[in-house]
């Protein structure tokens, strides 16, 4: 008798970045991509908003099979303090946020060393959120030098945690992989399924070299770069990979929507 295959799980995480302009456009979208991710059942789904609109679309729920959960774009830190226009943990938490991403390339560009990100993920962690940490080189050379800089980023976060953190992680951390080079390049020239698969499992095990490989093996990592829903499929099916981090398409909540049907039917 044949072997009925497991079903996959995925996480397909949305990053809004700074959009979309109104409140009133942001319920428009939250409503559409909540609606289906109430169909998923195999497929969290994550929604990074703004930050003034986190409360538009508070969701409490982290399963599957529910509404859309939601995620700030990064977090202080610092716990609290005289640090204006900056966002706590706490605060998002309170919010309703139950993911952050910290560490994305546009916030390394604006100064977050390795350093800083590594103090952000342990506020995150901290406050209860699950942590999106990005990781990722700006360019590739021929001689693989920039997996030195993948790998530095990894091990500046993971050998900054406490043992009560890393005794949760494979629960509360997340690596989205995410090649500075590639993005806004076109299908042809984005990186292939089988070399985005190869960094999933480099990433898998630098962190098991660093905490053992039963956390490592278990740590989801997704893939963010120029994702869209004609290259969304291929990367899903053949990139070993956990899900995605979806950048600007993550607003059109059809093309976004096909992406998590997609990851269900997996």
């Amino acid at each position: 008798m044949p072997v009925k295959s497991q079903k996959r799980n995925f996480i397909i995480a949305g990053n809004w970045k700074m959009n979309p302009d109104s409140l009133a456009d942001a319920k428009t979208i939250f409503a559409a991509i909540s609606r289906k991710a109430r169909s998923a059942r195999h497929t969290v789904v994550v929604l990074a908003p703004p930050a003034p609109f986190l409360s538009a679309g508070a969701s409490r729920s982290g399963r599957a099979g529910t509404a859309a959960c939601l995620a700030i774009q990064d977090v202080s830190e610092h716990v609290s303090g005289a640090f204006t226009g900056s966002v706590s943990a706490r605060q998002a938490r309170s919010a309703g946020a139950e993911y952050a991403i910290i560490g994305h390339s546009e916030r390394r560009k604006a100064g977050d060393t390795d350093m800083i990100v590594s103090q952000k993920v342990r506020q995150a962690l901290d406050a209860g959120l699950r942590t999106i940490v990005c990781v990722g080189e700006t360019e590739r050379d021929p001689h693989a030098h920039y997996l030195r800089t993948v790998r530095e980023q990894i091990l500046a976060v993971v050998g900054a945690l406490d043992k009560k953190q890393v005794r949760s992680l494979t629960h509360s951390l997340i690596v989205a992989y995410e090649p500075v080079w590639a993005v806004g390049k076109s299908y042809d020239t984005a990186p292939k399924p089988s070399d985005i698969h190869e960094m999933s499992i480099y990433i898998k095990k630098v962190i098991a070299e660093s905490l053992g490989k039963k956390i490592g093996i278990k740590i989801p990592v997704l893939y963010g770069g120029s994702v869209d829903l004609e290259n969304s499929k291929a990367i899903l099916k053949d990139g070993g990979i956990d899900g995605l981090l979806v950048g600007r398409q993550s607003l059109d909540s059809k093309d976004f929507g096909g992406m998590i049907d997609y990851a269900d039917s997996l």
